[in-house]
């Protein structure tokens, strides 16, 4: 007698408890098939329920071997090929291969009247993208129709239906008359019917939410010849088929037309709400037999004594199918933390916030593993990089989660392969100077080419002091439709490059209109040649990639990429394999479509992504760790702690973004995936799915201005829920977060409000203190300098007294304030940088005074790459060169132009010994010019030199500036006393080593200023209050108290502009005032 389990017949499983439907398959498949060799049949619609049963099956049986897990679409497309061998032609309505048929037709029929509407939105540029883009789009759209509308499309095969989509199906089905998976499903019925097809001896389809009808009626045909073992996972024993949500009851005016009294339907609304997928799927199975059923349902777990948690409450109220208006609202114990709502101020502190609170989870529940918490969200690409950030990084080890990611986007999840397309999106573009570093930055490049990662800055400044910003040359640019200069361009700088290793010092000159780069000599040369050989590989495929061609001939080019740029390490071939799959998969594409038509790059990288991505396995899904992934279909596998991110308004549920010409959408009918509706069921899974604690999050108010921001309305109508049957206020569900991690909030001793974090809490107990008390940043001497401080350079005095509170802050103390990173430069000059024009003037001027004309530094200058193309830079140059010339007149007017050698100074005084170089000697006066307006740090620098030149020979000191449109000039005579006042600064920069001066480059200097032009006391200290403060009104004038350095040192201190302030600034700046006369 044949056993029950095999035979024929449909047996139905159900549970709302997965781990017992899990139980059922296990102890089926503990009955072998009669042949070893043949498969198990599993049927699964995700490959996170495949990994989870494949876990389930080995922890009962001690290995899952043979065993199969197609999902649907595959398992019947395999049915249907057992069935029809001869039916070769199949795969010509496979999505991929229909895409790039659609692509081939569609101009072909685009001239038609009745595509009209197509034709209008391929017209415009990158045509070749917008038709693959649409081809897509459409090949998706007819795909569904296959499965959810096959009348139609038998239909239409018959030659009904006149508008653009059945005369293109038509098209289409011309190659293969019948053999799509409509018209061979309903032979495949037929077949079954009369026993003509080959069926498993066993098909088990399992935790399935939704089938198309059409696979439905499969499914009762094929049960008809063998067995067919159906799980599915109810939230309910009780029939709840007709259950509707709040807003479907709103819709209906007449209740009475549904058949059931509203009183008795035992509606829960929380059921109602999510679970249409759920019911739809329900009713459509219904319309099955089955021969057996086996129920196995769980009634969430009560309390014994006190409150059952809020979430096994909820939980069994969808069990029970209880209304959601509790006449006795029932209590909450105070500890219960099973249901957790967290309403942040951004995702970063989604994720600090969630990884405190798992930290307080393992610290209370030692069982706890992180294998057992799952952390869903709707776009994981747009939280991945935080999560890193968070999870990756822990300050203390012992508080480290082992995590996975999955379901990244491909180019998220993979450095290579994003680089990989970036070296092809490059090809056809400017090549700006920042795209070509994003591919060199990635380790595998570098490797390839032997560039180390310490090297990458110094290729950098070359690049950037050369000028290098878009284009391979001259020719490049004009290819591209625009002028054909070469400044500015890689190879114009390359050359530079070059050129300065090639030549002598002595002869780096302008060369053929080439200015040599000096910076490079030694082991750099090494690193430039390998650097050159970078972007050469990359110039060389530019004019072969703008050629369109066939897939099959892309395939080989594409390949030879990857081969020329990438060596990995063993840890990512993975990477670079499944590029090569993806890269293989091309020429499969082209040859099943039998479409050799040349498409351009832009399509193939197109292709490539979507191939990468189809492809992609959920790796790192229910891998032994702490998970993190997307919100998909059957994801909400039984986990003790569930957690969702991101339920933000706008974001969860999604909105359905079909195509304004999908009949599906359009027409919508039962059993029809809409993507709302999935959103909906998957958050009914992940709530009846959790076994301890149900945690959701939201960033619920504002970065800017702390306004409230709402939640999703899944969270709202939870919220709703338990307002109405649970005595909690909302405030006991929504735990709002402050907007920082060292918040003082966090170290309150709050159960609810709290950090691990050591750094938070220490930086929060700083911030509260100084809520009541000021905290200067220094407050104590340091201990003295050792005594190689009392040699002083000359530079180094003039560094000191330029800026004391810098000087004492990089070198007393080694803190040197972050900068923002330079990112080199994309785009050419379109004016002259400031510092350019500077460093121009000067050498201009350098030259002017030693009888050099300056217009004939032209050529040099525009080969710096500083100034702009064309008659532009030409124009700003002769402009250069005309303040130049006047500047040197008025030199030439009042010094002697001859340059004479360097003074060496050394000289003890006192204590100290002061030494160094003074150049910018021109006859016996020591000459510094700056054609600009005058600062601070240039009387500091002349002064100081002039006293040093001052301690061997009597000699005077000139300095010229501007002052408005005038040219100013200032003499310093011969300083007698020059050792005394030498002596005074450095006593004074002795003392600013142990405790930051209070002397500023502008309070300071306009202080002593006014004083000398005759103000009172009070007026100058009031100037000098205007330069110390910024202007609230103009936020370009910005105040010396917020220089970064002043700012660090002088924190928190009390009136920094005091008496002692007057006094330093009077003893070090009055001399110059004294002495300087002006001329």
């Amino acid at each position: 007698m044949v056993p029950a389990t095999r035979r024929p017949g449909l047996t139905l499983h159900t549970s709302n408890r997965l781990e017992r439907l899990a139980d059922h398959l296990a102890e089926l498949t503990a009955d072998p098939l009669r042949s070893p060799l043949l498969p198990e049949i599993v049927v699964v619609q995700s490959n996170g329920m495949r990994r989870w049963l494949e876990q389930q099956i080995a922890e009962r049986h001690g290995i899952c071997s043979n065993v199969q897990f197609p999902f649907p679409q595959k398992f019947f497309q395999d049915l249907l090929q057992e069935a029809f061998p001869q039916a070769e032609a199949t795969n010509l309505f496979d999505q991929e291969v229909m895409t790039w048929r659609i692509m081939k037709d569609l101009p072909r029929v685009a001239t038609r009247p009745e595509f009209a509407a197509v034709a209008n939105y391929l017209r415009g540029e990158r045509t070749e993208l917008r038709g693959y883009e649409l081809a897509r789009r459409i090949a998706h759209v007819f795909d569904q129709y296959l499965v959810f509308r096959p009348k139609m499309i038998l239909d239409w095969d018959a030659g009904e239906g006149k508008d653009w989509q059945p005369i293109l199906w038509r098209q289409l089905q011309q190659a293969a008359p019948g053999q799509h998976q409509a018209a061979l499903g309903l032979q495949l019925i037929d077949a079954l019917k009369h026993r003509r097809a080959p069926v498993p001896e066993r098909v088990s389809i399992f935790g399935v939410t939704t089938l198309p009808p059409f696979y439905i009626s499969l499914i009762g045909e094929i049960c008809a010849l063998c067995p067919v073992h159906l799980f599915v996972l109810e939230p309910t024993p009780h029939w709840w088929g007709d259950i509707r949500s709040k807003r479907e009851k709103a819709r209906a005016k007449q209740p009475e037309l549904f058949g059931f009294d509203e009183e008795e339907a035992g509606d829960n609304e929380l059921l109602g709400a999510n679970g249409k997928v759920g019911r739809d799927f329900l009713n459509l199975i219904a319309e099955l037999t089955p021969a057996a059923e086996h129920e196995d349902f769980v009634s969430p777990a009560k309390a014994e004594s006190g409150a059952t948690p809020v979430l096994l409450e909820i939980q069994n109220d969808i069990f029970e199918l209880k209304s959601g208006t509790a006449k006795v609202k029932r209590p909450i114990a105070p500890s219960d933390r099973s249901l957790q709502i967290h309403s942040c101020h951004s995702i970063v502190r989604e994720l600090e916030v969630l990884h405190d609170h798992l930290l307080d989870l393992f610290q209370h529940h030692p069982a706890l593993k992180p294998k057992d918490i799952i952390v869903m969200m709707p776009d994981v690409s747009m939280y991945a990089p935080f999560i890193d950030a968070v999870f990756g990084v822990p300050e203390n080890p012992k508080y480290k989660i082992p995590y996975s990611v999955a379901d990244r986007e491909v180019r998220a999840g993979s450095g290579i392969i994003d680089t990989y397309f970036r070296s092809l999106e490059i090809l056809p573009g400017r090549f700006m100077a920042s795209e070509v570093f994003a591919i060199l930055e990635a380790p595998a490049v570098q490797r390839c080419f032997g560039i180390a990662p310490a090297e990458m800055e110094t290729i950098r400044r070359w690049v950037d002091e050369c000028a290098i910003r878009w284009g391979i040359d001259a020719q490049h640019r004009e290819r591209l439709g625009l002028p054909p200069f070469a400044e500015n361009s890689w190879r114009y700088g390359l050359d530079r490059m070059l050129l300065g290793c090639a030549l002598r010092p002595e002869n780096r000159e302008l060369f053929d209109g080439i200015l040599p780069f000096d910076e490079i000599e030694g082991s750099d040369m090494e690193v430039l040649g390998n650097f050159v050989e970078f972007v050469e590989r990359l110039f060389s495929r530019t004019a072969e990639f703008s050629k369109p061609r066939s897939l099959s001939e892309w395939q080989g080019d594409l390949r030879d990429t990857l081969d020329a740029f990438f060596e990995a390490e063993e840890a990512a071939q993975r990477e670079l394999n499944r590029l090569r799959d993806a890269i293989a998969a091309l020429g499969e594409i082209g040859a099943a479509s039998h479409n050799e038509s040349a498409v351009p790059l832009d399509v193939v990288i197109a292709q490539l992504g979507h191939s990468l991505e189809e492809s992609s396995s959920g790796a790192g899904f229910l891998s032994g760790q702490l998970t993190f992934c997307a919100l998909k279909p059957m994801r909400s596998v039984p986990f003790k702690i569930i957690c969702l991110l991101g339920l933000n308004d706008t974001a969860y549920p999604r909105h359905d973004r079909a195509p304004g010409f999908d009949l599906v959408a359009q027409y919508p009918k039962r059993g029809d995936r809409n993507i709302r509706d999935v959103d909906r069921e998957l958050f009914l899974e992940a709530l009846l799915s959790a076994r301890e604690v149900f945690y959701l999050s939201y960033v619920g108010q504002s970065l800017r201005d702390n306004k409230p921001l709402p939640p999703s309305v899944l969270v709202s109508e939870l919220l709703d829920y338990v307002a109405e049957n649970f005595d909690a206020p909302f405030a006991e569900f929504v735990i709002k977060h402050p907007l920082q991690a060292f918040s003082p909030r966090n170290f309150q001793g709050n159960s609810r409000l709290f950090s691990y974090s050591a750094d938070n809490c220490a930086a929060g107990i700083v911030t509260e203190r100084d809520r009541f008390e000021a905290s200067p940043f220094f407050d104590q001497l340091l201990s003295e300098p050792d005594e190689k401080w009392r040699d002083v350079e000359i530079a180094r005095l003039v560094d000191f007294f330029s800026h004391p509170a810098k000087f004492f802050v990089r070198h007393r103390l080694g803190i040197d304030l972050p900068r923002d990173r330079e990112e080199v430069e994309d785009r050419e000059p379109f004016a002259l940088h400031p510092l350019d024009r500077y460093s121009i003037e000067q050498q201009l001027l350098d030259a002017a005074l030693d009888g050099i004309d300056p217009e004939s530094a032209l050529a040099s200058v525009r080969a710096s790459g500083v100034l702009p193309p064309g008659g532009t830079g030409g124009l700003i140059f002769d402009e250069l060169c005309a303040n130049v010339t006047t500047f040197a007149d008025a030199i030439r007017q009042q010094v002697a132009v001859q340059a004479q050698p360097a003074t060496i100074v050394r000289a003890e005084i006192g204590d100290f010994t002061l030494s160094g170089r003074i150049d910018r000697i021109r006859g016996e006066i020591l000459l510094h010019y700056r054609l600009t307006k005058l600062k601070t740090k240039d009387f500091v620098r002349i002064w100081i030199e002039h006293l040093a030149r001052n301690l061997a020979e009597q000699k005077p000191a000139l300095l010229f500036g501007k002052e408005g449109e005038e040219i100013a000039g200032y003499e310093f005579p011969p300083m007698k006393n020059a050792r005394e006042i030498l002596t005074d600064l450095l006593t004074i920069y002795w003392g600013g080593l142990r405790q930051p001066l209070r002397l500023f480059p502008r309070s300071s200097w306009t202080f002593v200023e006014k004083l000398f032009a005759g103000r009172k006391l009070d007026s100058a200290r009031y100037s000098a209050r205007s330069d110390w403060k910024s202007n609230e009104y103009d936020e370009k004038s910005r105040g010396e108290r917020d220089d970064s350095y002043i700012k660090l040192a002088f924190r928190d201190t009390d009136d920094v502009l005091d008496e002692e302030w007057e006094k330093i600034s009077l003893l070090v700046f009055k001399p110059i005032f004294s002495a300087r006369k002006r001329r």
